[in-house]
C-alpha cells in the first residue's frame, strides 16, 4: 500500500522526447496532465526539431534535460564516426556494449559528441537542467567520466543516478553502483538518494523518507507507460499523492 499520507519529493522523469512524433504527444500529453515533471531530449532523433518547438509553444522550459544518445541513429559530430568501437561503417551508433575504458581518441570523441548534442538543444533555446542517456550509456564508467566533465562545462548540475533499487541487482553490480553513483555526488551532480521505473521504487517510496527519481517511457512496447489503460488511473493518482519536483 502506498503511503498517500505522507508528502513525498519525486522526480518522474519521461526518457527518449524527441525519439518520434508519438513519442513526442505522449510526453506532452503527460506534462499537460501533471503526472511527470521533466523530459530529456534526444538531440540527434527525427523528432528533436518538433519536441524543441513544443517546449516552447507549451511552456516547459526549466523542465528539459539531455538524453544522451551514443547507441542509436547517427552522431552529431563526426570524430565519433571513425571510432569502430562506437560507430559501423556508415558512420552511425552501434548498440551498446559495455566498455570498461576509452582510448585518448575515443574519449575525445564521446566528449566532443556529448557536447554537440548539448549544443543543439542550446542552439534551439534550450537551456538543459539535467543529463541521462538512452541504454543508460551513461552510467558505464569511462563514459561516465566524459560526461561528467562535459556536464560541468556546460552548467548542467544534476546526472540520473545508476539504479539502485528494486530486484536482480547483484552482490557485485551493488558494488558498482555504489561507486559510481558516489562519484557524482563527489561532484555534486548526484541529485536524488534512489533512481529506477516504476516497478523499482515502489518499496523505495512506501518504506522510506528519501528523494527519488522515477523513470517512464512513453509509448514503448514492453515499458513502464503512465498513460497506458490499466496503469496510468493508479499511477497518476499515486504519483499526485506526491510532491513532484524537477531539477530546475
Amino acid at each position: 500500500m502506498f503511503a498517500a499520507n505522507r508528502p513525498r519529493k519525486i522526480i518522474v522523469n519521461a526518457d527518449d522526447f524527441g525519439m518520434s512524433a508519438e513519442t513526442n504527444r505522449a510526453i506532452v500529453e503527460a506534462f499537460g496532465e501533471h503526472v511527470i515533471s521533466s523530459a530529456t531530449l534526444m538531440a540527434n532523433m527525427p523528432g528533436f526539431d518538433e519536441a524543441c518547438e513544443m517546449v516552447h509553444r507549451h511552456g516547459l522550459l526549466g523542465k528539459i534535460g539531455v538524453h544522451l544518445n551514443l547507441t542509436s541513429g547517427h552522431p552529431l559530430s563526426s570524430p565519433i564516426q571513425r571510432c569502430t568501437r562506437l560507430c559501423d561503417d556508415r558512420g552511425m551508433f552501434r548498440m551498446r556494449h559495455t566498455r570498461f575504458r576509452l582510448s585518448k581518441d575515443e574519449r575525445l570523441a564521446v566528449e566532443t559528441e556529448i557536447a554537440a548534442q548539448i549544443q543543439a538543444c542550446l542552439d534551439r533555446g534550450l537551456v538543459p537542467t539535467h543529463m541521462d542517456s538512452h541504454h543508460h550509456v551513461h552510467t558505464e564508467w569511462a563514459i561516465g567520466a566524459a560526461v561528467i566533465s562535459v556536464a560541468r562545462k556546460y552548467g548542467i548540475k544534476a546526472i540520473r543516478l545508476t539504479r539502485n533499487c528494486g530486484p536482480g541487482i547483484s552482490f557485485a553490480h551493488k558494488l558498482y553502483k555504489l561507486a559510481y553513483n558516489t562519484r557524482l555526488r563527489m561532484y555534486g551532480l548526484a541529485k536524488t538518494d534512489y533512481f529506477g521505473s516504476f516497478a523499482d521504487v515502489q518499496e523505495i517510496l512506501a518504506t522510506a523518507s528519501c528523494d527519488v527519481e522515477v523513470m517512464v517511457h512513453l509509448p514503448s512496447d514492453g515499458a513502464e507507460s503512465i498513460l497506458d489503460p490499466s496503469e496510468g488511473p493508479r499511477m497518476e493518482r499515486w504519483f499526485r499523492a506526491y510532491q513532484l519536483a524537477s531539477y530546475s
